[in-house]
């Protein structure tokens, strides 16, 4: 089976193209999944796709192997079997905080603060239980579960950031999930995709004297992302008819596969 054809893009929030162009002939819909950091994740907004549509991996790790392949169903939902599969790095230095819901629009660049470094806790809950004339108790317990209370401080160098930073979590008159996915290639000892909750505290810096720093400090816990098949487009058709009616759009793109691969239109409705 065809592999996917796999794009990084840099600008902006970095993300990874995931694109299949020739798969069973039978298929329907596809459920592209990428392995990374020895964990398989679903791709945000590669459930249950049709085929000839691009998935955008907005959480892919940074400069590190990620290998994408997808499962293919036919129009009852039968699995015909997975793709083959390909690997790429997104070659990103830095840190990058987005809501997963919104990575197109609600992303900032931080930078990951020197009182990051706390102990990393990942606990197993259970109780250690003695039964009659043992010498040694026996534990019953979960398995080990993610990191607990860990102390994080991100740093941001604009008022735009630290504004949108603050809005991932919510706002007087819109509701988020609540979720932050923190990429980084720091030299800290997290996953290199992040999904925390946590409050934020922030602390200014600079902006009372006239600069712009701002510091935001949280104990986080580790959580499981928000389902997979949640994604918000990057381009939209106000985005295509910004760009002009149905004639000019005939006439811009050989295919309707390659109209909805323009994502230098993202943004032109505004």
């Amino acid at each position: 089976m065809a592999a996917p054809l796999l794009t990084p893009e840099l600008a902006g929030n970095p993300f990874v193209e995931v694109f299949f162009d020739g798969v069973d002939p039978l298929a329907n819909s596809l459920t592209i999944y990428r392995l990374s950091e020895e964990r398989e994740w679903l791709v945000r907004g590669g459930v249950g796709i049709a085929t000839g549509v691009a998935a955008l991996d907005f959480e892919v790790p940074f400069r590190t192997p990620a290998t994408y392949r997808a499962e293919q169903f036919d129009l009852l939902g039968n699995s015909l079997g997975f793709t083959d599969s390909t690997t790429t790095t997104v070659d990103y230095d830095g840190t990058i905080v987005h809501n997963p819901l919104a990575a197109s629009s609600l992303w900032a660049p931080v930078r990951v603060g020197p009182d990051s470094f706390a102990p990393l806790k990942r606990p197993t809950n259970g109780e250690l239980v003695y039964v009659e004339d043992a010498s040694a108790g026996t534990w019953i317990g979960t398995r080990r579960q993610g990191l607990r209370d860990l102390n994080v401080q991100l740093l941001t160098d604009t008022i735009d950031a630290a504004d949108r930073l603050q809005a991932m979590l919510g706002t007087y008159t819109t509701r988020q999930v609540g979720v932050l996915c923190i990429r980084t290639t720091s030299s800290v000892r997290w996953p290199r995709t992040f999904f925390a909750r946590g409050d934020l505290e922030e602390l200014d810096r600079t902006v009372r004297f006239g600069g712009s720093h701002i510091a935001f400090s949280s104990s986080f816990d580790e959580v499981q992302p928000p389902f997979s098949g949640l994604a918000t487009p990057l381009l939209t058709y106000d985005d295509l008819d910004a760009f002009g009616d149905y004639a000019a759009q005939d006439a811009g793109w050989l295919t309707y596969t390659d109209r909805d691969r323009a994502y230098e239109l993202a943004g032109l409705a505004g």
